[in-house]
């Protein structure tokens, strides 16, 4: 990975920082011209240009744009230091960026792609084309990248001991996670899965406690408290979790998926910068849409 941004930077090197592998980089200067490409320009851009063309854009209040544009560039701060942008930023980045951003933003208006991940069982044939075509594409762009990161890891690259390719690939499983916690949160709105477990577990020990208490109680006690767990137990039927008002469910927006790709668009080659713009542009059409 190339540290040349790091030379030629005009601020401070206090300012700077990086790791090693370039696993997190930041880099003013490159960060300002990022912004600038990527939210300054793009966002106001795309919108007067969609909205020439007529194509589909939600409406915004100014408040809302001002929202969606602090988004981006909250995204855009996570991904350009995690990203290893301040490497691999260039105007190979940009230009994949915009034709990727317009691209995507056109082929929303095809009627039949007009359609969103939940709804997949009523894909037209055109759709299911698309998709396929674009799942191998990126397949074809990871492939590379592992190649790649194969590469990185050759003898006399920081990462020769494997270490930095198997932090690479790894790394994907902070996505799944995140799904996986996400679809746990969706459930314990929807039927609090996690509060109706934890409330058994603590009502076995409550009941422990109960028993506890009635092997040192008197007969007549004992006879008491029989006599009595029917209202307990009613009580304890009472205070059960219930269910949210408002039930909700999963929806996977494609602006996340390729922001999360581009996390591992991040190697100093001029096919994975093409790679890291076009994540990025349709990442960013996304949001501002």
């Amino acid at each position: 990975m190339s540290s040349n941004n790091f030379n030629n930077s005009v601020f401070p090197e206090g300012l700077n920082s990086f790791s090693a592998w370039g696993f997190t980089a930041f880099e003013p200067l490159t960060y300002i011209y990022f912004n600038i490409a990527f939210v300054i320009i793009a966002y106001p851009l795309y919108r007067l240009i969609a909205g020439f063309l007529k194509w589909e854009l939600n409406e915004k209040t100014p408040s809302k744009h001002y929202s969606d544009i602090i988004a981006c560039i909250r995204y855009g701060f996570i991904v350009f230091v995690l990203g290893g942008y301040s490497y691999t930023f260039d105007w190979i980045t940009i230009l994949s960026f915009y034709v990727a951003m317009y691209s995507f933003g056109r082929i929303a208006e095809i009627p039949f792609a007009k359609q969103s991940l939940p709804t997949w069982r009523n894909w037209a044939i055109q759709m299911w084309i698309v998709i396929i075509v674009a799942i191998l594409i990126i397949l074809a762009f990871a492939a590379y990248h592992i190649y790649l990161g194969v590469i990185f890891t050759e003898s006399g690259q920081l990462g020769h001991d494997g270490i930095f390719l198997a932090w690479y690939i790894g790394s994907l499983i902070i996505p799944v996670i995140l799904i996986l916690l996400g679809l746990l949160a969706v459930r314990e709105q929807n039927d609090r899965f996690i509060s109706k477990k934890w409330f058994k577990i603590v009502g076995i020990f409550k009941m422990k406690k109960k028993a506890d208490v009635e092997a040192h109680s008197s007969n007549d006690n004992a006879e008491n408290t029989e006599n009595s767990e029917p209202v307990a137990s009613g009580e304890e039927t009472k205070n059960e979790p219930q269910p949210y008002s408002k039930s909700v469910d999963v929806h996977i927006h494609h602006w996340q998926i390729f922001y999360v790709l581009a996390f591992f668009t991040r190697f100093d080659d001029p096919i994975s910068r093409v790679a890291s713009g076009i994540v990025l542009g349709i990442y960013t059409q996304g949001m501002i849409a």
